[in-house]
């Protein structure tokens, strides 16, 4: 939000300052929040994002949003009107003064994950990781509306798990911005229970953790949808 804003205009000043010598900066990652109203005959309305973005930026998520097709969500078979929460990958990079924004294909995702910060004590050692998040997602909006906490984790190595603690801040920190716009059914609030799997290994690890795997033998039950509800869905172009 505004911190993100504040990274944008940090890349614009920094490139225009070489702006005499070609300069490319580093790229930055974002999988945005995008919750999109779709009515019962399945036809779009306007998009909100979860992060301020600018103009340009704004234009080219919501264009390409714009171009999905959906079909309803449904109350026992009915169709109904929804607001439906995509994960939609974003890119700004700055090139000779200049950022550039790239917007991704979209998914439907009830939980936005974000790119792993990798603790940089453990990239510097090598240390690989897995790790297996409970989410908790209320369904009326407030501050305490996400709950996350770490309910298994594996290390590739006995040197690996000194970094369990900044592994898990993390892991966590990934997620705590997964759900700032609610979805709906029919007007009615969603909430979740979800458990996400982490991993943390670089082409440098001789050795890595299945974070899949380690997800499906520690993972409980999944809550999702009241009986009687289905989402929207994306239609294949």
């Amino acid at each position: 939000m505004r911190l993100f804003c504040a990274v944008l205009l940090s890349l614009s000043m920094v490139s225009a300052t070489f702006a005499a010598e070609p300069k490319v900066g580093p790229k930055l990652r974002l999988n945005l929040q995008v919750l999109v109203p779709v009515d019962a005959e399945g036809q779009a309305g306007t998009p909100r994002i979860g992060e301020e973005l600018p103009e340009e930026a704004q234009a080219l998520v919501i264009e390409r949003v714009g171009a999905l097709r959906y079909e309803p969500a449904t109350r026992d078979g009915a169709p109904v009107p929804s607001e439906l929460s995509l994960s939609v990958p974003f890119t700004a990079q700055n090139i000779d003064g200049t950022v550039h924004y790239t917007v991704g294909e979209a998914t439907a995702a009830p939980i936005i994950k974000q790119f792993p910060n990798y603790p940089v004590e453990a990239i510097r050692d090598g240390a690989a990781a897995a790790l297996v998040v409970r989410v908790e997602v209320a369904a009326e909006p407030g501050p305490d509306r996400v709950k996350a906490e770490v309910v298994a984790s594996e290390f590739a190595s006995r040197r690996a798990s000194r970094y369990k603690r900044q592994f898990e801040q993390a892991a966590i920190q990934s997620l705590s911005a997964c759900c700032r716009l609610v979805e709906t059914i029919d007007g009615q609030p969603l909430g979740r229970v979800e458990y996400v799997a982490i991993s943390y290994s670089t082409t440098f690890n001789r050795e890595r953790v299945d974070a899949e795997a380690l997800k499906a033998s520690h993972a409980g039950e999944v809550v999702d949808l009241p009986t009687g509800l289905r989402r929207a869905t994306l239609v294949a172009q």
